[in-house]
Formats: structure tokens, sequence, C-alpha cells
């Protein structure tokens, strides 16, 4: 962590500056550390993008589980830590968040239609109707506060629309989720299964094309590069490569 002091009033100042306004829902990837010490803690971040979209936004993060045990997997909505970042994992905990049901996969929203953007999140991790793909649908940006390209959950959507012939699947048929009533249900859900059957994907070569395109927004705030990009570019740029150069993103490893 660096030396740099980054208040609320900070981060409210930068995301503004990006374009992020009153009514608008955003993916945010994010990385705590990387504004150097946030007076507040994550929760200032955390205000801080809820002061900015007010009352009729809403803030979407990605709540993942991975690397949690998979025989048997057992999700539990109000306990299962998201491996996304403690600012996510600050987020979900709040009285006024709601989080989808997908065992790997999940996402926490507050706002304006926090229940509706996650209380449909089919067997898929990043189909249309979770709340990755509401987000597009929405018209709602991805905003990455000193988190990667390679973080960017929302080219998962993308390649969910387009299938390219490298996208693979793992089949559960007997996951536990638990949900916010501490009832547990047994359900069938699928992961990627890329990477464990040898297929390599760089999300990180997305970046530079957003950026060619000249629909990326940057600024800095304390020590954090941060970006903003309409969701729609993404997956109208990322759905164009993947059908019709999919190479570029994926190799396999042999």
């Amino acid at each position: 962590m660096g030396d740099t002091v980054v208040t609320q009033a900070d981060i409210e100042a930068g995301l503004r500056s990006l374009g992020l306004g009153e009514g608008d829902t955003a993916l945010v990837h994010s990385s705590l550390k990387s504004f150097g010490c946030v007076e507040g803690g994550p929760d200032a971040v955390i205000d801080a993008l809820l002061g900015v979209v007010g009352e009729r936004g809403c803030i979407v993060v990605p709540t993942l589980t991975l690397g949690s045990p998979e025989s048997p997997l057992v999700f539990d909505v109000r306990e299962s830590p998201s491996s996304s970042g403690l600012i996510t994992e600050t987020l979900r905990k709040r009285h006024d968040a709601f989080r989808s049901h997908h065992p790997t996969s999940s996402a926490a929203a507050i706002g304006c239609a926090a229940e509706q953007v996650t209380g449909c999140h089919g067997d898929t991790p990043c189909g249309l109707t979770s709340p990755y793909g509401q987000v597009y649908q929405r018209g709602g940006w991805c905003l990455f506060l000193g988190a990667p390209w390679s973080t960017n959950t929302m080219f998962h959507v993308a390649e969910e629309i387009a299938m390219p012939r490298y996208l693979r699947f793992a089949e559960f048929r007997d996951a536990v989720v638990i949900d916010e009533a501490g009832k547990p249900c047994t359900v069938s859900f699928r992961r990627y299964n890329c990477y464990q059957t040898g297929v390599k994907r760089d999300l990180s070569r997305m970046g530079p094309r957003y950026e060619g395109a000249g629909v990326v927004r940057t600024t800095r705030i304390g020590e954090s590069e941060c970006r903003l990009i309409r969701a729609k570019d993404v997956i109208d740029i990322s759905v164009a490569l993947l059908r019709e150069h999919p190479e570029d993103i994926f190799w396999y490893e042999h």
C-alpha cells in the first residue's frame, strides 16, 4: 500500500470525472490497495460509488467463490466469502445487498433494481440473465478501480453470446445452495472448464482493443488507474473478435 491518502470525496470526484453519474448501473472490478491508503477503507469506496449513482442507480460486484471445494460443493449465499477482493466482500455483507445464487460465479448488488439484477442467475456463470448480463442489457457500465483488464467479467458474457469453439463447461448436478433464509436446495449448474481442459485464454489482450476503439475513459484516483467503459462496447468489440478471430484470445496448452 502506498503513502497516498485518499478520501471518499476524492473517489466521488474521480468517478464523476470519468462520467459515472446519477441513475447509472455499473459492474465494478476493484483493488482497494491500488488507491494507496483509503480513509474509511472499503466502506468509503462503496459509499462513494453509491453516492455517485444515487438512489436510482445500482452498483454490482462479482462475488466469485473460486477455489472452493467442489466435492461436495456447498454455497451459502449469506456466508460463502467472495474471492474477488475486500471491496466486494464488504459490499456483499451489507444489509441492503442482494446476492445471486450461482455456486461459483455469484454477484452482489446494492441500489435500484438490485434484487432484479441478481434474482435470475441461470446455470451458466455469465449468461444474459446473470447479473453480468443484466448490467449489459440495462445499458450499464464496466468500471475498473485499479483492477486489470484480466478481471473483466463482462468478457465472459460476450463468450456466452458468441460461443467460441474453445469454450468449455463442467456440469454439477448435486451442488447445495443455502439461501438467505438458511434453507438448503440441491441444484444443477455449470462453470467454465477451459484451463482445466488445456485451453488458455488471456483477457488482458482485449484491453488494447477497447482502448484502440476510443471507448475507454481513464483517470487516476490516488494511486489507482481507473477505467470506465460501456458494457455494450465491451460486448460489441469482444463478440466481433470471438466470431472472427478467437485465436487472438486463446490457445491450447499441450
